[in-house]
This record gives C-alpha cells, sequence and structure tokens, in this order.
C-alpha cells in the first residue's frame, strides 16, 4: 500500500532542496559540515577534530585537524580571535582550508 501525503505547503520541491544542498566543487549532497584536508572530502564534526589553543594577551590562536594528525603536517585549520578591540576573527593564509601546520599557530600570516 503506497502512502500519500499532501505536501501542497512545501515551499520547494524535493529536487530544488536537494539541488540547494549540493556542493558543485566536490559533487557530493551537504546536509552536514564537511571538511577538505587537501586530500580528503571528510565528516567535520567538532567532536571528532584535534584542538590546539595557543593565547597570547588578549589572541587566541585555535588549530583543527583531523585526530593523529601531527602538528607539523600541513594539515590543520587556524584561525586567530583577537579581542583587543571587539572580536575580530581571522584565518591562516585568508581561508578555512586544512592546509597549514600547528606547531607555532602564533607564526602563520592572517587575514
Amino acid at each position: 500500500m503506497a502512502i500519500t501525503k499532501n505536501l501542497s505547503h512545501i515551499k520547494d520541491s524535493l529536487q530544488t532542496i536537494f539541488g540547494k544542498s549540493r556542493d558543485d566543487d566536490f559533487d557530493v549532497l551537504a546536509f552536514e559540515q564537511l571538511g577538505y584536508d587537501g586530500v580528503n572530502l571528510q565528516r567535520q564534526p567538532a567532536k571528532n577534530l584535534a584542538i590546539k589553543i595557543t593565547e597570547s594577551g588578549s589572541v587566541t590562536y585555535i588549530g583543527l585537524a583531523k585526530p593523529g594528525t601531527a602538528q607539523a603536517t600541513a594539515k590543520w585549520q587556524a584561525r586567530k580571535l583577537d579581542e583587543s578591540s571587539g572580536l575580530v576573527i581571522t584565518w591562516a593564509d585568508g581561508d578555512a582550508n586544512f592546509n597549514n601546520v600547528a606547531t607555532d599557530l602564533t607564526a602563520l600570516s592572517y587575514s
């Protein structure tokens, strides 16, 4: 027996919804946060990431990577949180890619 439901209240068709959820760069439907570590596209829920935090005065540096990634390996995402005059967040290399080393987060170039 087929199940039928009145879906007239839904604004977009399923095709439109799936189209909006599609990542053209990787040709996948993206219903959850994904990360690209320079080699692989993978799920990146916060509980599955290694985190390195360095604090220096009013600046906090945060590095994220797949658990087990060596700090000297260029597979870290790095951001800088500067609270010296409000909160300003910048990214290493100006992007959120997982392509930085985390041996010294303060030495990276942020923009």
